[in-house]
């Protein structure tokens, strides 16, 4: 059977390609709108690195598992300051999103380390935060689009079925693996690759096609921004003068 270091150094080749390509592209987009392209970019680039030391550790026989969070802190943060600038989200919902989503990945991780009542207390706090993250996407964040050109609403819609079949999907491969030992570790493995690769290759598909939602969204928001500074944008937009 193939070892799995040679899966995740293989995994981290294709995503490696895939971050070079998203680069390119971003680089194509309307200057306005270019930093949420690159918010992709870091994203896939995040992943890419993660893979190539959980690779490295791998072959030293060392956990890989918190450097595969690591990863994931990083890939999810872009994901969340995107899809809250696209919607619109205001400061309190947009950190709220982050808290949650940062939430639920460090107790997974913490559930698969720990044992006893906090271990069990721990394996089901992450369906609640799962929960409360739907309920994010599907309430207040829709409330939050509404007011937002149809463009953004598109985009915001197809982000928005990424995520929460993402979450559902790295919840069920976490289960099946570590939870319930019910894969061994190639197949775990696998899996876990496989809906990462379609998380980071869709996020960054879905971004970068939508060149006219970004341009819009950016003409509002900074990506790093929990709120709209128009006075900072308008500035940016301007030639500057000779």
């Amino acid at each position: 059977m193939i070892e799995t270091h040679l899966i995740t150094l293989a995994a981290a080749g294709v995503l490696g390609l895939t971050t070079l390509v998203l680069l390119w592209s971003a680089r194509s987009l309307p200057a306005m709108g270019r930093h949420y392209g690159y918010a992709a970019v870091v994203a896939s680039g995040t992943m890419t690195v993660s893979y190539v030391l959980m690779g490295a550790a791998d072959m030293a026989a060392l956990e890989t598992d918190f450097i595969r969070f690591a990863g994931y802190t990083g890939l999810w943060s872009m994901i969340c300051l995107v899809v809250a600038g696209v919607a619109g989200a205001g400061r309190r919902l947009t950190a709220a999103l982050l808290a949650i989503v940062l939430a639920r990945l460090w107790v997974t991780y913490a559930s698969w380390q720990l044992e006893g009542t906090i271990g069990t207390i721990l394996t089901l706090a992450p369906f609640v935060l799962l929960a409360a993250g739907i309920y994010l996407l599907f309430g207040p964040f829709m409330q939050a689009v509404a007011g937002v050109s149809g463009e953004r609403r598109l985009l915001y819609t197809k982000l928005r079925n990424l995520i929460v079949l993402g979450w559902i999907a790295l919840v069920v491969t976490g289960m099946l693996g570590e939870a319930a030992a019910l894969t061994d570790d190639f197949i775990s493995q696998l899996l876990a690759i496989y809906v990462e690769a379609i998380i980071v290759i869709g996020f960054g598909g879905i971004v970068l096609r939508s060149r006219d939602a970004l341009a819009e969204t950016a003409q509002n928001r900074r990506l790093l921004s929990l709120r709209s500074d128009p006075d900072h944008l308008e500035s940016e937009s301007q030639p500057d003068a000779a």
